[in-house]
């Protein structure tokens, strides 16, 4: 009898994070592809995101302690897959010392490749890290580029998003609000200050025009933002919609996506966004420029130009057409994001370790 096709997925937590939730749909669609697949999980802390990994692997253990940790390092594994800096930080070099079973590390925007492309700032730690797995999988190639590995074991996926409600919306049409949706969680740097800033110009221009701030997280920063909303005499043209489960909903309401963040990744909230033929307004940093080229499915400004933001946000809401066009064009842009074709490259980088 053949034996059974076993990955243990590693974590630092199942809190409800953008990482966490990008992996979680990525282990859905990753079973869906194929069922024979055992996909163990293995957390040090647990989250709101616990239930939905139980339903979705085929077993989830939540411990930190060492004698736990080690018995699964030591299992009967096909694979180990560690997820982002975290984890590696704290098993890789335990792997390498007493197991024997290949390991795939998952490296991410963390602050170690951040700060790689960002600054050229090469930290050894986390060169060596990368070094001592069997593969090593980076979201974009530009990540990839950063580093220094041999050829064979590197696999480049785009970021994954479950972009398939997204893509059921219809364009935006004539009964569609004039809305600005941000997606984003209230953190000093997403800098949604600028943002609302930027719609004080918006609302004077685009007559019946609201902003609508999707996500939840930092009280203080919730009711600063709500304050400089009232300054400005935007309380009945900024909305606070909290944290929220059906975001496509959200984003149906919507003409515009903006996000005025001060660091990004990839973002998956421009990918949602792009997926339901919104032109979006966001912030020339990280990688964004990956996913939105000037002038095409969108606009990219420098972070804290207000002036700018509120401009480009204005001919979206003015322009019809120029917005249905650069909507199609995002729409045709995030398919290539989605989370099934991802979890394919994921399985395919797995398996090649293991072999």
């Amino acid at each position: 009898m053949t034996p059974a096709f076993r990955v243990l997925h590693i974590l630092d937590s199942l809190a409800a994070g953008g990482m966490e939730t990008t992996f979680l749909n990525v282990l859905r669609a990753g079973r869906a592809i194929d069922p024979a697949i055992e996909h163990h999980v293995l957390a040090f802390a647990g989250g709101r995101l616990e239930k939905p990994f139980r339903d979705a692997a085929s077993r989830v253990v939540v411990a930190a302690d060492d004698a736990t940790i080690d018995a699964y390092l030591q299992g009967s594994y096909s694979v180990i897959h560690v997820l982002f800096e975290r984890s590696a930080y704290r098993v890789l070099p335990r792997i390498v010392a007493r197991a024997t079973t290949p390991v795939v590390y998952a490296k991410g925007y963390d602050m170690a490749g951040t700060y790689r492309l960002n600054e050229g700032l090469d930290w050894q730690a986390d060169e060596s890290m990368l070094a001592s797995a069997d593969g090593v999988t980076f979201t974009t190639a530009a990540l990839a580029d950063g580093y220094r590995l041999p050829p064979g074991r590197v696999t480049v996926l785009r970021k994954a998003a479950d972009i398939a409600p997204f893509m059921a919306l219809p364009m935006p049409h004539a009964a569609t609000p004039l809305r600005v949706v941000c997606v984003a969680n209230l953190h000093p740097l997403k800098r949604l200050g600028d943002l609302i800033t930027a719609f004080d110009r918006v609302r004077t221009e685009v007559r019946g025009a609201d902003l609508r701030l999707v996500g939840g997280g930092n009280d203080r920063e919730h009711e600063r933002l709500a304050r400089l909303a009232a300054d400005l005499g935007l309380t009945g043209q900024v909305s606070f919609a909290g944290a929220v489960r059906d975001v496509a909903a959200e984003v149906a309401r919507a003409r515009v996506v903006a996000l005025s963040s001060s660091t990004e990744g990839v973002s998956t909230a421009l990918i949602e966004g792009m997926a339901a033929g919104r032109p979006v307004v966001a912030t020339r940093v990280g990688h964004v420029h990956t996913i939105v080229d000037d002038g095409v499915e969108g606009y990219l400004v420098d972070v804290g130009d207000v002036s700018a933001m509120a401009d480009r946000i204005v001919r979206l809401l003015s322009d019809a057409h120029l917005a249905h066009a650069m909507g199609l064009a995002g729409r045709r842009r995030a398919a290539g994001h989605d989370v099934v074709d991802v979890a394919r490259h994921v399985l395919d980088a797995l398996r090649t370790a293991a072999d």
